[in-house]
């Protein structure tokens, strides 16, 4: 009986096995022309992409190359609006040669740095005010949600026409448009910090400037931080805008001096070296005085 039923069971198996229908059965090894276990070749992009470095610097690639790319495509369809690749990199060798184009660039940088100082100290000070003391904040609140949604160039405006085209003008119009993004940010960490260290403070009765500086500024440094480096982003930006409307002299100005002669080769070199340099600036200095800061975090 029981051979008998083995038998049988391997014949089911067997017939099981064969194809349905009368149809051929898959030939071993292979199936729809394909060999069990390879997978057809990527196409060339996809290969080119996946020889990339992984990481920040394979995106940083990537990125670049894309950027380039659309540049190219627009100077073929856009000229001579838009330069092409090749005139541009020479326009920024006889800028970084010429004498003149140093004397705009120190000039602005020195503008954006002492509006960046007085940006950050006045806005950061008015927000630590706001944050502590609830009748400054119940006077300053208008005022600061007034001055966010003015737009900025508007504060530009108002200063040339009211100070005049001088260095004055163009101080208090970048303080002005500054402080309230400095000073939003600041405040809003003032109200989030840890009531229990205040508490704390307050049971052991420490003095003023130490609950200030050992117990509210630790919890402060990441918001100062992340202040100062919107401060000089948004400052050097406004910078160039300042100059480009009422300044004789400066990267703003000259950009707008060879954009009225439509030299836009010119235009572009000028705005990429003093765009990398602002970049360099803020990743290099202002991103080290970040990590050192913030290092007991790791």
């Amino acid at each position: 009986m029981t051979t008998r039923a083995s038998r049988k069971s391997k014949a089911t198996s067997s017939a099981a096995c064969r194809p349905l229908g009368g149809l051929p059965g898959p030939r071993s090894g292979r199936l729809h022309n394909v060999e069990i276990g390879k997978q057809p070749a990527p196409p060339p992009l996809m290969r080119a992409l996946a020889s990339l470095p992984a990481g920040r610097l394979g995106a940083g690639v990537v990125a670049v190359g894309s950027m380039l790319l659309i540049w190219h495509v627009m100077s073929l369809y856009f000229r001579p609006w838009v330069p092409d690749i090749g005139a541009t990199l020479t326009a920024i060798g006889q800028q970084l040669q010429s004498p003149g184009f140093w004397d705009n660039f120190f000039l602005t940088l020195g503008r954006v740095l002492t509006a960046f100082v007085a940006a950050s100290v006045v806005g950061a000070a008015i927000g630590l005010l706001i944050g502590l003391n609830e009748r400054a904040e119940a006077f300053f609140q208008p005022l600061l949600a007034l001055a966010l949604a003015v737009p900025d160039p508007v504060y530009i405006i108002f200063a040339i026409l009211a100070l005049g085209t001088g260095e004055t003008a163009g101080f208090v119009a970048l303080t002005i448009a500054v402080v309230p993004f400095v000073t939003n940010i600041v405040r809003s960490n003032v109200h989030a910090r840890d009531r229990a260290l205040d508490e704390m403070a307050q049971i052991y009765h420490l003095p003023r400037p130490v609950r200030l500086m050992a117990v509210l500024v630790p919890q402060l440094v990441p918001a100062l931080l992340t202040a100062m480096r919107f401060s000089f982003a948004l400052s050097w930006k406004l910078v160039v805008v300042v100059e480009a409307i009422g300044q004789p002299n400066g990267i703003g100005s000259a950009i707008f001096h060879s954009f009225r002669q439509l030299r836009m080769r010119e235009v572009a070199a000028i705005a990429i070296i003093f765009i990398i340099t602002m970049q360099l600036l803020e990743r290099g200095v202002l991103g080290r005085i970040e990590k050192r800061l913030l290092r007991w975090r790791d």
